[in-house]
């Protein structure tokens, strides 16, 4: 015998799942604009956390299945195996309590802010959009109410160019969505022409190389004629060129605007120091070689949390002074407090946690690259941002510390390459640049229900 479902209870259940859904999006924008700014407990906590910390438990009752993903299985186990290297360390270093505290909260919350957002945006490009959205207009409106002590002295490195970055690439990733390639490149152009004139370097690279790799700088066919092959060997190569290319630019384009004066006198005075040291983009990372050195002293226990040892400062400063820059010692030792200097993610894990640190930034390295192949080849609607944020991560695992907001962005991360690799359940397109120009119109081939900038039904 059949249970007939009245028109009632039909219509009470749509009101319930229209307003989770419409919760949830509100709760993925509330979190990006959350991770821009901080509280201090102990070490510095983001707004983004303490809600997530809150609601987690809620989360994994309604949706904890999310969480089981095949995609994620050895991330949450190296994840656990690093926080068990990092307390051995500790225990056999003799870590003052405050460090080994701030220590282990940074693993933790780093998996916290995973769970939640596996649960929250995996596999819904809709609320990972609103995430972005929100993370936009967190770091904007962050330089004004609670700016970085640098801000002052750097307003576009350490204040307005995270958040103006952002805006670009969503920008230009909804040009991209609809095949609108020129304009969409010539947005990310005019960001990165910004940051050379700046002289914030780093972004230079990065944002050329996420550039030409997903945008048709070489299309596969003109007409009828075939430019690229259609092997993934070949694809590989090319896109290899173009990685190789766009650094050259990069290069290039600094070198140039340094010779021509085109930057402060300030820069220019750095930028011709930190050439010596073999390279004008990686000349400011003095610090690796130091912090490689460390590691490699204690390679299997490693030195413990927020490791401390002047010795490493004044190898630093020696090595500062034959590239020919002045003697920072003094600052060195009152700005790091003693710290062992790595300003590298990988680095710095191994020097706390030893050999299981350094297993676990490994892999996420083999993820980052997967990713990024992924997002080369398939080239989805959301190209653009996701390449951007994939480059950055790439870069920042070997030259930025595992500092400030890098636990969610890097969780975000890891949710947007679980999405792009779990071919089971996400809904990818291929767009045009790697088949015919113009063969594949966005606005047509997405319907409601899969196209991340048209208006979504359910999800």
């Amino acid at each position: 015998m059949r249970t007939r479902i009245r028109p009632r209870e039909i219509s009470a259940s749509t009101k319930q799942q229209k307003f989770m859904l419409g919760a949830a999006d509100l709760l993925a924008t509330a979190v990006g604009i959350g991770t821009a700014f901080t509280v201090h407990f102990v070490g510095e906590l983001y707004l983004a956390e303490i809600l997530m910390l809150i609601l987690l438990p809620l989360l994994l009752i309604m949706r904890g299945k999310r969480t089981l993903r095949s995609e994620l299985y050895v991330v949450y186990v190296l994840m656990g195996l690093w926080l068990i290297g990092l307390v051995i360390a500790d225990v056999y270093n003799h870590t003052p309590m405050d460090d080994r505290m701030r220590g282990t909260a940074l693993i933790v919350f780093f998996g916290v802010d995973l769970l939640f957002l596996v649960v929250l945006l995996g596999h819904s490009d809709r609320r990972k959009l609103l995430f972005l959205v929100g993370l936009t207009i967190g770091a904007l409106a962050s330089v004004k109410l609670q700016p970085s002590a640098a801000f002052e002295d750097y307003p576009w490195k350490f204040g307005w160019s995270w958040g103006a970055t952002l805006l670009v690439f969503l920008i230009s990733t909804y040009f991209y969505s609809r095949q609108r390639y020129l304009v969409s490149g010539l947005l990310i152009l005019g960001i990165c022409g910004v940051d050379l004139i700046l002289n914030f370097r780093g972004p230079v690279l990065e944002l050329l190389i996420a550039l030409v790799l997903v945008h048709p700088i070489v299309p596969a066919e003109v007409g009828n004629v075939r430019i690229l092959p259609t092997s993934q060997f070949a694809r590989l190569v090319v896109l290899t060129i173009l990685v190789v290319g766009a650094a050259e630019t990069a290069k290039s384009l600094v070198q140039l605007v340094t010779e021509l004066g085109y930057i402060n006198e300030e820069a220019q005075a750095k930028n011709e120091a930190q050439s010596k040291a073999g390279s004008l983009l990686l000349g400011g990372r003095p610090e690796f070689a130091i912090g490689l050195q460390a590691a490699m002293e204690s390679p299997i226990v490693g030195h413990g949390s927020w490791a401390k040892d002047l010795k490493y400062l004044e190898m630093l400063n020696d090595l500062q002074i034959e590239t020919g820059e002045q003697d920072y010692t003094s600052s060195f030792e009152k700005g790091a407090n003693g710290q062992i200097p790595a300003h590298s993610a990988i680095i710095s894990m191994w020097i706390w946690a030893g050999i299981l640190g350094l297993i676990f930034w490994i892999y996420m390295v083999w993820r980052v690259i997967k990713g990024i192949l992924k997002v080369a080849s398939v080239r989805p609607p959301f190209a653009p941002i996701y390449m951007y944020f994939l480059i950055t991560t790439f870069w920042d695992i070997f030259f930025s510390p595992f500092a400030a907001s890098r636990r969610i962005t890097d969780a975000f991360v890891l949710v947007i390459i679980a999405d792009l690799l779990d071919n089971g359940k996400a809904r990818v397109v291929v767009m045009g640049p790697w088949r015919r120009m113009g063969a594949v119109n966005p606005r047509r081939t997405f319907g409601p229900g899969n196209n991340p900038i048209a208006p979504a039904r359910s999800r």
